[in-house]
């Protein structure tokens, strides 16, 4: 349903938020269906309508990491685009536009399918089938290879994305806070409380669902990125720990829900979005009111 309204233009946003907008809502939808209903369930109770292969198991596994790659440097794409918009306006026309947005997105979306194509080899001599079951030999974590490899994956996901998210943030608040005071200095002290500034009106909603959502990012990341940081200063192992073990395992699910829940946050930060959400919801009632009445009309 948010795939379809954003589609439609429709929620008073610039054409650049809502292409990163409606890419966000699919590489989430992905993560929702390939993570979260597909892995995390269906292989948990062994669900499969068929029987797993090892091709299979290898493609989910890439595709698991393709869409959650995706989804967390989409976040970073739109947030460094605010940051653009709002902070460095000398390029802020050129690169604010749907075309660079197009590009960014195609970017990102064929550079982390190629980046995780590598995941399908180190696991192929590793995947085992067990009661239905996609497994991986802890052996795997023993390959020299495998281990470089994974600790680039790790700083690029989620270390990388959480501390770049983190920073445009800051910086885009102190811009925000300096333009306000000369804005307020301008407009003169003695009516800038009564008077509404059209400019800081207009960029309110584009800032509270940046806010929003990158609040959410960090939020639901801060455990994830937490216990990735201990285990690669303390050069330990996640099994020697229980307490890491288990941050681990609740940091997955923070992160998941990080992207099933910013689908209800366009809904509640976003006005016309409420709108649309209500028109798309009530038009099959109104079309089978339509029918109803065109059937009476006839008889």
């Amino acid at each position: 349903m948010a795939i379809v309204i954003l589609s439609r233009g429709k929620c008073g946003l610039s054409k650049g938020i809502t292409c990163y907008m409606l890419a966000m809502a699919v590489a989430d939808l992905m993560v929702v269906i390939i993570e979260v209903a597909f892995y995390q369930m269906v292989e948990t109770y062994e669900a499969y309508w068929l029987r797993p292969s090892v091709p299979f198991c290898l493609v989910h596994y890439v595709l698991c990491y393709v869409s959650l790659d995706c989804s967390v440097w989409l976040t970073v794409a739109f947030t460094f685009d605010r940051f653009v918009a709002i902070c460095w306006l000398k390029i802020q026309t050129k690169y604010c536009t749907p075309r660079v947005a197009g590009i960014v997105i195609g970017t990102i979306c064929v550079a982390f399918c190629l980046q995780n194509v590598p995941y399908y080899f180190l696991h192929q001599q590793h995947v085992i089938i067990y009661t239905e079951q996609c497994n991986i030999k802890g052996a795997l974590h023993m390959i020299p290879e495998f281990e470089w490899f994974y600790l680039v994956d790790r700083l690029l996901n989620p270390l990388l994305p959480f501390f770049l998210i983190l920073s445009l943030n800051v910086l885009t608040v102190r811009q925000i806070l300096a333009s306000s005071r000369v804005r307020r200095t301008l407009r003169g002290h003695g009516n800038s409380e009564r008077l509404q500034d059209p400019e800081i009106k207009c960029r309110r909603q584009s800032i509270v669902l940046l806010f929003t959502l990158s609040a959410n990012f960090l939020i639901c990341w801060a455990t994830t990125t937490l216990v990735f940081i201990i285990l690669l200063c303390l050069s330990t192992e996640l099994e020697t720990s229980i307490l890491l073990f288990l941050s681990r395992r609740a940091g997955t699910v923070l992160q998941l829900f990080s992207s099933c829940i910013n689908t209800f946050i366009y809904a509640v930060t976003q006005t016309k979005f409420r709108q649309q959400l209500r028109i798309a919801t009530l038009s099959p009632v109104h079309l089978l009111v339509k029918i109803g009445r065109k059937c009476k009309a006839r008889s």
